[in-house]
């Protein structure tokens, strides 16, 4: 008999320390959240000698180093990410884009800043000027990101060709030696990759399509507690300023003071 009871004792032990999917873990007595990013989000979050970087992750960092949470990484592209986060293998996803179609399946953190989209085009491309000159061109988009969606709520009658690509070095590589006529993502993105990294792109016109950016869950009690903490301390790194100098240092300006 006491044999049977060590070993149910053992077995309930196991249940207890596995992960359901349903929120952040605790290993090894201390608090874990696993977070989903692609590897190559440069200046968001991106993976440089084996470490992970970027405006997002300086954020993440400022967020759950006050909350007490290890960061867990988990890399894919971008539609591996959103497969991760519905499956439950990730607590939440890096540099997300709250729409009201992601609120049927997601409840989110309070946004922390807002992104704009933009039209990218070879340097020496002429035609393309701003977003209305893309009709009948070949336009490239991430699968899976947001992007595509903005333009299609501004411009619905766009009339670009969408090509969707899983990687970006692929587009800029194809927008630069003139493959596609042009690219559509993240405004701050494209300004940092142009700036830093000089790929053969500028941005055409206005960015467009501002919308809000914070982290997902999935609906859970346990989720919805944690979200109340994250919103508590994303309101203190503002006020304290620690947004604006993580803006500053990655784009040279405040991007917390534009609507």
């Amino acid at each position: 008999m006491k044999k049977w009871t060590f070993l149910l004792l053992v077995f309930m032990l196991i249940l207890t320390g596995c992960n359901n999917g349903d929120g952040a873990s605790a290993s090894g007595g201390d608090k874990v959240i696993k977070i989903g990013s692609s590897p190559d989000g440069y200046p968001t979050s991106y993976q440089q000698d084996g470490e992970m970087k970027g405006f997002n992750v300086d954020i993440y960092n400022a967020i759950f180093d006050e909350l007490g949470y290890e960061i867990e990484w988990v890399l894919t592209d971008w539609t591996g990410v959103l497969a991760n986060l519905d499956t439950g293998n990730v607590d939440t996803a890096s540099n997300f884009a709250l729409t009201p179609e992601r609120g049927e399946k997601y409840i989110f953190t309070d946004p922390y800043y807002n992104s704009k989209a933009a039209i990218a085009a070879a340097p020496g491309n002429e035609e393309i000027q701003s977003v209305e000159d893309i009709e009948g061109k070949d336009v490239g988009t991430i699968l899976g990101t947001n992007f595509q969606n903005v333009l299609e709520d501004q411009y619905p009658e766009h009339g670009g060709n969408i090509v969707d690509y899983e990687n970006n070095e692929v587009v800029y590589r194809d927008v630069g030696s003139g493959k596609l006529d042009a690219y559509i993502y993240g405004r701050e993105q494209l300004l940092a990759m142009i700036n830093d990294k000089d790929i053969p792109l500028k941005i055409a016109g206005e960015p467009f399509g501002s919308q809000p950016v914070g982290l997902p869950f999935k609906d859970t009690e346990e989720n919805r507690a944690l979200i109340e903490d994250i919103n508590e301390v994303i309101g203190q790194l503002k006020q304290e300023g620690t947004l604006t100098r993580i803006s500053e240092d990655w784009y040279g300006e405040d991007i917390f003071t534009e609507d």
